[in-house]
């Protein structure tokens, strides 16, 4: 992996799988930075034939959009994604997580950084659900930010009893000046010091994993030494359910013909060992 750098830069992780409002994101994400010069976005673009999701050519020209394209019908899950997005990292100093269809409150990657280094660890990270893309992120910028938890056992035969994360309530009643512990991060929202890349890096092997990353990732940061807060208040918005948009597991069926039965068996063992054993596990990056 690349040395380390201490100036000030952001690699923020952005995954996309045939998403309309990826350009938008990003567009936004540079535009409302304080320092945009410091941002560096690492983005894995599965696409058919649509529009190249970029946010100009100055930060494209200036290097700072690594993209990875890959086709819509290699895609293989949400967090393999994720693992292809941190093979972008370049040594910045911050790591920053979203997904494809956010927005942001101005100044949100100083904000962020800043609620990170408040927090009382060595080794903090800052993850939630946002709050829904609706949301007055200015007015919600004066309240305190929910926090994630209710987890629960999934009941479906298909998911074999992971762990689910249910949503984010409003567990405090003041806005803090200090973050508060949690129990579990959000995919789409995490911020942390970029040696998390080394430390816990992704894990290559799980495929078409959706529903279990969340958990997995929360057991391996614990189990590493990373204590895991939420934000003070909330920063991004988030689209959330977007029934109607196309899902990774389309292309499943379309590269295997409906009523073939992909095995997801071997990925969800795998998800619940490295829960269970976290601490001892090796991943091979």
């Amino acid at each position: 992996m690349p040395p380390r750098r201490e100036d000030g830069s952001v690699f923020l992780s952005v995954v996309s799988y045939r998403d309309e409002f990826c350009p938008d994101t990003l567009k936004e994400a540079f535009n409302k930075a304080k320092y945009p010069e410091n941002l560096f976005v690492g983005l894995v673009q599965q696409n058919c034939e649509e529009g190249k999701c970029r946010s100009g050519t100055k930060f494209c020209n200036a290097g700072q959009i690594r993209v990875l394209k890959m086709k819509e019908t290699e895609s293989l899950g949400p967090y393999m994604a994720r693992y292809f997005a941190s093979k972008l990292w370049m040594g910045e100093q911050w790591y920053m997580q979203i997904d494809s269809h956010m927005t942001f409150l101005q100044d949100w990657d100083a904000l962020s950084i800043e609620m990170l280094q408040a927090a009382p660890s060595k080794k903090p990270v800052i993850s939630h659900y946002p709050p829904p893309h609706t949301a007055d992120l200015v007015q919600k910028s004066k309240v305190a930010a929910p926090r994630l938890c209710g987890p629960i056992f999934a009941t479906s035969d298909l998911e074999a009893q992971i762990v689910r994360l249910e949503g984010s309530y409003n567990y405090d009643s003041v806005k803090l000046d200090v973050p508060r512990f949690a129990p579990f991060v959000a995919a789409g929202y995490l911020v942390a010091h970029s040696d998390m890349l080394r430390e816990v890096p992704f894990d290559p092997f799980l495929p078409y994993i959706f529903m279990g990353e969340e958990i997995l990732l929360s057991a391996r940061l614990w189990t590493s030494g990373y204590d895991i807060f939420s934000p003070t208040y909330s920063l991004l918005g988030h689209r959330y359910v977007r029934s109607h948009k196309p899902k990774f597991w389309e292309s499943i069926h379309r590269t295997f013909t409906p009523g073939v039965s992909v095995d997801f068996s071997t990925s969800l063992r795998r998800n619940h060992c490295a829960s269970i054993l976290s601490h001892s596990t090796v991943f091979v990056t």
